[in-house]
């Protein structure tokens, strides 16, 4: 493992003593843009391989492979655009004792490790990837073994962008090695920061390795969606919108789907359908209690619970009472209602 960090490592220099603007070329390389008649769009070079091995890979639809595709590259160009803001210049605070001067002065972490899932492999490995590199830092990209092609070649399109070698890291790894090789690369000295997007249980075990050798770590964790229906609000709409954000984001990422209405949970229910090509039809469940796995399980999957309760202060108790959950939508017709609701579940 040692000397998977010679490269990122010795590369740091050139990385980080580059001007910003120097950054922003190599970076804007990654899009390649094509007048498309009355309109211009944006592709990534290759774009038509990438969506290919995201669809082998993940099994995802053709929409979200295009959708995907197109995030990428809306996400690379925002992060070209921070690389000249002032949020990367520093400033020039005030002090209070006369004739001294401060100064507040950007500078890179150093070599930073991207741990990404395998579920969006193309946009997340992007966004573990371009954030750090705007900011002058090397990156390792520890990809996932169910996507390795997709991450290989996202690692791969900053070297035809004309980065240096090592300056973009790309590692693969066995299974049953996943927990050593983590463990490696936080602790070795090079490694500086720590970016992880995945589950809640994979996450508290890096936040816990990362506390100990004291570096900082940004964590994005697994966990489905509460979905609070107001009984003021217009229900044929409200579930036109559940359903369409549970089916849409499901296309690219489970993870982040509606997936509970009122305060109901995802589970893995259908064990016995594992297979080769097996998928699990829309599914909605009424009548869900606190004893089952549906409603504090996480599951991959377009399965929905429902979930009545007596009023919104019961609703607001049980969503807290979880430790899942990205984000919650609410349904009102009420704005001013939904800014009375308690900041837990806000």
């Amino acid at each position: 493992m040692a000397s998977a960090m010679v490269a990122p490592a010795s590369s740091l220099p050139l990385q980080g003593n580059a001007q910003t603007h120097a950054r922003v070329p190599l970076i804007i390389n990654n899009i390649a843009i094509h007048d498309n008649s009355d309109k211009n769009y944006y592709t990534l070079a290759d774009s038509a391989e990438a969506q290919r091995l995201m669809q082998e890979e993940i099994h995802c639809e053709a929409a979200w492979a295009q959708k995907s595709f197109m995030g990428s590259v809306a996400l690379i160009e925002e992060n070209a655009c921070l690389a000249t803001s002032q949020a990367l210049q520093g400033s020039i605070p005030h002090t209070h004792r006369e004739g001294a001067h401060a100064a507040v002065i950007n500078r890179p972490f150093g070599v930073v490790l991207g741990i990404a899932p395998w579920n969006s492999p193309l946009i997340l490995a992007f966004r573990a990837v371009i954030a750090p590199l705007v900011a002058g830092n090397t990156v390792i990209l520890k990809g996932s073994e169910l996507s390795p092609k997709t991450r290989f070649f996202v690692a791969n399109l900053f070297v035809e962008a004309g980065f240096p070698p090592g300056v973009v890291n790309f590692l693969l790894h066995r299974p049953q090695d996943a927990a050593s090789v983590v463990h490696s690369l936080i602790n070795n000295p090079a490694v500086r920061k720590i970016n992880f997007t995945g589950s809640t249980k994979v996450g508290r075990i890096i936040a816990k390795a990362a506390g100990e050798a004291i570096k900082p770590v940004l964590l994005e964790l697994g966990g489905k969606n509460c979905v609070l229906v107001l009984e003021d609000t217009d229900v044929q709409r409200a579930a036109e919108g559940v359903l369409e954000g549970m089916v849409e984001n499901l296309r690219r990422d489970p993870t982040i789907s509606a997936c509970r209405l009122w305060i109901e949970r995802q589970s893995q229910l259908f064990d016995q359908t594992k297979g080769d090509n097996n998928r699990t039809p829309i599914t909605i469940l009424e009548g869900i209690t606190e004893s089952m796995d549906i409603l504090s399980a996480e599951s991959f999957g377009p399965i929905a619970g429902i979930r009545v309760v007596s009023d919104e202060n019961e609703a607001i108790s049980i969503v807290n009472s979880l430790n899942h959950g990205l984000f919650s939508p609410l349904w009102t017709k009420d704005m001013h209602r939904a800014w009375r609701l308690p900041l837990g579940f806000m």
